[in-house]
């Protein structure tokens, strides 16, 4: 009989202390998510120094500790797996970095399984930056997508970079960072560009970059015109505001006047209707 009940309190209990793991954990592992963000985009456009890699490595680390001790906390291991499975994955990919310190074997194939590694680490790290701008961001307003917006632009730009440094690209003028961000920009804001990626990851990235911008520029959009058209509608009521709040006054007076009528007669007929039973 004391079986369920049992049961049910170690469940609750485990539950509580994920979540007060999570509340002690929540400000440095944000800090660290923009920090492995920042990394990544230094990674992908001109390398890691041995500093910076320690670093990179020493973060990876901590994030490998941090969801070890909420796998072991947790009371349903596959449930949280499944809704963590993209942090499983880019905590997995560091451990295959080995395949870049083998600089004999730079062959077509090592090449391409270099960029889809970098594909899969850019994108889940924006998930883990997204996490991040969750944990910075609590109120889900413009400020959280325009903060998403700049992680998508800074990252996307830094993998175009990497995944397209092709003869095509340079003679386009893509031949840096600051060029790949305006097109990455020019990618969000849905006006396009005259050049098309030619390698399969940079044709991903593109269309990854192409969706996020189909939705969420119109929020974005929609959010300055409507705070435009909300300061237009403020100082127009400015202006009126003496008179219309004049006229409000007096209108409810007037009401107010009524409804008293209304009550009076209501308890004079009420008052006549009680005389006349007793009589």
């Amino acid at each position: 009989m004391s079986g369920p009940p049992e049961s049910h309190r170690l469940h609750r209990e485990r539950l509580e202390l994920l979540r007060h793991l999570d509340r002690l954990t929540d400000v440095p592992m944000t800090v660290l998510g923009f920090v492995w963000l920042a990394l990544l985009v230094v990674d992908l456009t001109g390398g890691l120094g041995p500093g910076l890699h320690l670093l990179s490595n020493v973060i990876w680390v901590l994030f490998v500790l941090d969801f070890l001790l909420s796998f072991a906390v947790a009371p349903d291991k596959r449930a949280y797996l499944r809704s963590n499975w993209l942090t499983l994955v880019s905590l997995l990919l560091p451990a295959l970095r080995v395949l870049r310190a083998v600089r004999v074997l730079r062959g077509l194939r090592l090449l391409r399984a270099t960029r889809s590694l970098n594909l899969v680490r850019l994108l889940t790290s924006l998930n883990r930056g997204f996490r991040a701008a969750g944990r910075a961001v609590r109120r889900r307003g413009v400020g959280y997508v325009a903060l998403l917006t700049l992680l998508v632009a800074l990252a996307g730009a830094a993998g175009m970079l990497a995944f397209e440094d092709v003869p095509a690209a340079r003679e386009s003028g893509l031949t840096g960072y600051a060029s790949w961000l305006w097109w990455t920009a020019m990618i969000l804001v849905t006006m396009g560009s005259d050049y098309f990626p030619k390698t399969a990851e940079g044709r991903f990235l593109t269309w990854f970059l192409a969706l996020y911008g189909f939705a969420v520029f119109g929020y974005l959009t929609a959010s300055v015109a409507s705070f435009f058209v909300g300061r237009d509608q403020t100082a127009d009521d400015g202006d009126d505001g003496e008179d219309d709040g004049e006229a409000t006054n007096a209108a409810l007076r007037r009401e107010v006047v009524a409804l008293r009528q209304d009550i009076a007669a209501l308890r004079a007929e009420r008052e006549g209707n009680s005389g006349g039973d007793v009589t």
